[in-house]
């Protein structure tokens, strides 16, 4: 999490998950573009409970829940829309909106600058999203601009436990080469096991 204000919000990418196995490795696709970014809200679903004992608090168990977010986007594209809600596309090039099986999980990536001029790159690693709402009115002396708005659930990953993945292109330490290639596929994790004594 970064501490760092934003300012803006772009670059909306989604890989379909092709396996998450218990213990193994999680794979994806490889990213494509999934619409025009407007804004987004990401809740974590945080619980507390406190526990007593002789009539006083003595602990706190924290915990987090199922990351839910709201997408508001421009348009999403109908190979996008095939792809994440099991529609199909006819020989026509028409959608074909009634779902033929199960809609896949997906990694969410995005980008949001932030006001020292760098930016806050994201990846939300297993989630599914819902068919999106529209909303259509007759132009009026005022023309209204409707959006598109998703909703996504997002869960941690069964390999690794994961859930979602943070870095600020403009904090210390950091790879160079991880911002430039971060919506080129899903980030993984390096991490240098530290041997027993």
């Amino acid at each position: 999490m970064s501490d760092k204000m934003t300012v803006g919000f772009k670059n909306i990418y989604y890989a379909i998950m092709q396996a998450d196995p218990r213990g193994g490795k999680t794979t994806y696709g490889t990213p494509k573009r999934f619409a025009g970014a407007m804004q987004a809200t990401l809740n974590p679903n945080p619980s507390s409970q406190t526990v007593y004992v002789d009539d006083v608090p003595v602990a706190t168990v924290t915990s987090t829940g199922v990351l839910e977010m709201e997408l508001g986007v421009d348009v999403i594209t109908k190979e996008a829309a095939a792809e994440l809600f099991a529609y199909r596309i006819d020989d026509n090039g028409v959608l074909l909106e009634a779902p033929r099986g199960k809609s896949p999980y997906i990694a969410l990536g995005f980008e949001s600058e932030s006001i020292d001029g760098g930016s806050l790159m994201n990846w939300i690693l297993k989630g599914k999203i819902t068919v999106p709402s529209q909303e259509f009115q007759t132009k009026g002396e005022s023309v209204e601009i409707k959006n598109q708005s998703v909703t996504g659930q997002f869960v941690n990953r069964l390999s690794d436990g994961e859930k979602k993945f943070s870095v600020h292109s403009n904090d210390e330490g950091i790879n160079a080469a991880v911002i430039v290639d971060w919506f080129d596929k899903v980030y993984e994790p390096v991490v240098t096991e530290t041997p027993e004594v």
